[in-house]
């Protein structure tokens, strides 16, 4: 018999059995960290709007308020939102609701969904109601407060006011503006895009759309503080609304705008704008617009729209006076 000791096999290691479980309760830490440090971002950030929104004097108030969408999606609740102010023009605001939703890799990017009724109350007692069944908003946000991307679509709102009565719906509606860059070292654009169909009053069997493409040079310097001081600098920087597109349609009716518009020294309207008309003789007639209108009849007619110093033009016939915007 042989004098070698057998040695007994070496028993493997079990590391490699726990690395991925362990690895996993690792990602699954680390994702609830980031889901609750996310969730208490996005609350915070709304309720640093309130608050911006009560130093102009409008108290904004949810009746339930709740966050959700673990483990991947920050999801804020407002149920029963309403405004209410002492000042301005808008006086009172209530809306069925809204969830704000973002993904944790992408929380820049929100999509909002509003619920109905909306019911608005102005300050001449003037009061209107709105109902849809689909509005969804996306904000793409550069800082906490200041968007610079905003997305607007809405299907099937029905719209009704009281002094006076109007009521009209909106078969599909869209609102796009986002932030451009402008000339060197200066102050950014912004490009608006609306789109309208199925557009109709009360009564009225004929609907009617909207295609509108407009750039605002100079436009972030009123996006970034909103008001008459905004208003000013922007005037004083050489701001500038382009008007590239501006197609509104009824029936056999058309009305196309293209121009640009600025304000003078004394905050009225300046500009020139192109618009051609085609089937609009009787409208204008109805207006008191009898030249034009019997010069136009049911065809078509290009002319140019002056704007100088509040007064509109067209050729040396002044149709309105429009009285300084501030």
């Amino acid at each position: 018999m042989s004098d070698t000791t057998i040695l007994s096999p070496k028993k493997p290691s079990r590391i490699g059995l726990y690395f991925v479980p362990g690895l996993i309760v690792v990602l699954g830490l680390a994702v609830s960290i980031w889901w609750v440090a996310a969730t208490r971002v996005a609350d915070a950030g709304f309720d640093r709007w309130l608050a911006n929104e009560a130093s102009f004097g409008r108290q904004w108030s949810c009746a339930s308020r709740s966050m959700a969408g673990y483990p991947f999606r920050i999801e804020l609740r407002c149920d029963g939102l309403t405004m209410s102010a002492e000042k301005g023009e808008l006086r009172s605001v209530s809306v069925g609701g809204f969830l704000a939703l973002a993904q944790i890799y992408n929380p820049k990017l929100v999509l909002v969904d509003v619920n109905g009724p909306m019911s608005v109350r102005l300050a001449n007692g003037q009061t209107a109601s709105m109902s849809w069944p689909t509005m969804r908003s996306s904000l793409h946000f550069e800082t906490p407060l200041k968007a610079d991307r905003a997305s607007w679509v809405v299907d099937g709102l029905v719209l009704e006011t009281t002094n006076p009565l109007v009521s009209g719906k909106l078969g599909h509606a869209e609102f796009h503006m986002r932030k451009i860059e402008g000339e060197a070292n200066g102050p950014s654009d912004i490009e608006t895009v609306i789109t309208v169909s199925g557009a109709s009053l009360r009564d009225v069997q004929t609907t009617g759309s909207l295609d509108a493409h407009v750039i605002t040079k100079k436009g972030w310097l009123l996006a970034e503080n909103p008001g008459a001081s905004s208003l000013e600098n922007w005037r004083a920087s050489g701001g500038e609304v382009v008007i590239d597109q501006w197609d509104l349609k009824r029936g056999e009716q058309a009305l196309a705008l293209k121009g640009s518009l600025s304000l003078d020294d004394s905050h009225r309207l300046n500009g020139k704008i192109d618009f051609t008309a085609t089937g609009l003789g009787e409208t204008l007639k109805e207006s008191g617009l009898s030249i034009l209108g019997g010069s136009i009849g049911a065809g078509s007619v290009k002319l140019p729209l002056t704007l100088n110093k509040g007064r509109v033009l067209i050729g040396p016939l002044k149709l309105a006076e429009i009285p300084p915007l501030y």
